[in-house]
């Protein structure tokens, strides 16, 4: 019986609300305000992931240790497959300690 009294007064309600022109117009401020707030907080979070994305990159020498030594490996299989002659090809194609110069020996 409740249920009933309150949902014959949610349209009544609901059609009160709407008739009243200064209601809906705070309402809908309201919502701008909301929407205009959540934009901002977006805004916010996107500028943080990304400057912590871009931090992380950069931080840290084990990341930088690990291109370094990429990047020798390559330049050292580039070098051994085009200027190195007189070993075959397949030789070229080994990536060893033996054949960095940059070891200790």
């Amino acid at each position: 019986m409740i249920q009933d009294s309150e949902n014959l007064a949610l349209p009544e309600r609901i059609a009160a609300f709407k008739s009243d022109p200064e209601k809906v117009r705070e309402a809908t401020e309201f919502v701008d305000q909301l929407i205009q707030q959540a934009k901002k907080e977006a805004e916010l979070k996107q500028k943080e992931k990304d400057r912590s994305k871009f931090e992380s990159q950069d931080a840290g020498s084990g990341n930088l240790k690990r291109r370094l030594g990429r990047a020798r490996g390559f330049v050292l299989r580039m070098f051994d497959a085009l200027c190195n002659c007189t070993q075959t090809a397949a030789a070229a194609a080994r990536t060893t300690a033996r054949n960095n110069p940059f070891t200790k020996r």
